[in-house]
């Protein structure tokens, strides 16, 4: 069953923030070569997942946000959590920064979460 993004949430501590997109959260796993010299073709297992250094997630500016955000230290438990409450949960540092603009334009604001811990689905990860 298809399922669209619609209140797609990002948590950060206990607070919940309404974003514009994410990210990849967990790539494809890297291909480790086991071939040999009696294969006829190359030969592969899988490795580790591959996953960005930081995960940035693109959010409207607003100022109050932006101070809780910038005041952050130390790790943080943050949760991705799909309209079915599916998603993902990591740790990891977050940072904010307001984005270019331009004329006519909704000025945008990122926030970064470099993950401390690898990501973790689960069927109810807004639980």
């Amino acid at each position: 069953m298809a399922m669209n993004t619609y209140n797609t949430k990002l948590s950060i501590g206990t607070k919940e923030y309404a974003i514009k997109d994410f990210p990849s959260i967990l790539g494809a796993r890297s291909a480790l070569e086991t071939t040999t010299l009696s294969d006829d073709a190359q030969t592969y297992i899988p490795g580790i997942r591959r996953q960005s250094d930081t995960f940035a997630f693109v959010t409207n500016y607003d100022s109050t946000v932006y101070g809780e955000l910038d005041k952050l230290t130390g790790v943080q438990e943050c949760k991705l959590t799909f309209g079915d409450g599916s998603g993902y949960s990591w740790s990891g540092m977050v940072s904010v920064s307001v984005n270019e603009g331009s004329v006519d334009a909704v000025i945008e604001m990122t926030i970064s979460v470099t993950p401390s811990t690898v990501p973790v689905w689960s069927a109810s990860a807004g639980a």
